[in-house]
């Protein structure tokens, strides 16, 4: 038995973004699938979903932005060795095979209270 065969092939079922510029917080924010707007509703994500790909650009001009590909310890972790989204930056992710299945719980760390993060996110069921 090959080694792929421990993986699990993903696809994105719902696409949808996120609007950080009502969060004025500079704390981590945990970000699930009812957070997220589908872009073909309207209409919030429904509870329990995956995500399946994510990108985000950082909109700050001046200071870097920070993602956790997984749910905060608590508002004051640190951004040590965390994934960077440099100052008008952008990354993206996709987890179309991996092992174990991908976060439900997403978090993000602004600069600055005034700075948006643009999420555009692909979600699926966590079962199928």
């Amino acid at each position: 038995m090959s080694d792929k065969s421990k993986y699990n092939t993903y696809t994105a079922s719902f696409i949808g973004s996120i609007d950080t510029s009502g969060n004025a917080s500079t704390d981590w924010t945990d970000i699930v699938s009812t957070d997220v707007k589908n872009s073909m509703t309207g209409t919030a994500m429904s509870a329990g979903l995956i995500f399946t790909t994510v990108s985000a650009r950082n909109t700050s001009t001046t200071a870097s932005a920070f993602l956790k590909l997984r749910a905060r310890d608590g508002a004051g972790d640190t951004t040590s060795a965390e994934l960077e989204i440099p100052a008008l930056g952008a990354v993206a992710f996709e987890f179309k095979a991996v092992q174990g299945t991908p976060p439900s719980t997403i978090a993000y760390k602004k600069a600055a209270a005034g700075d948006q993060i643009i999420f555009q996110l692909g979600l699926e069921p966590a079962t199928r």
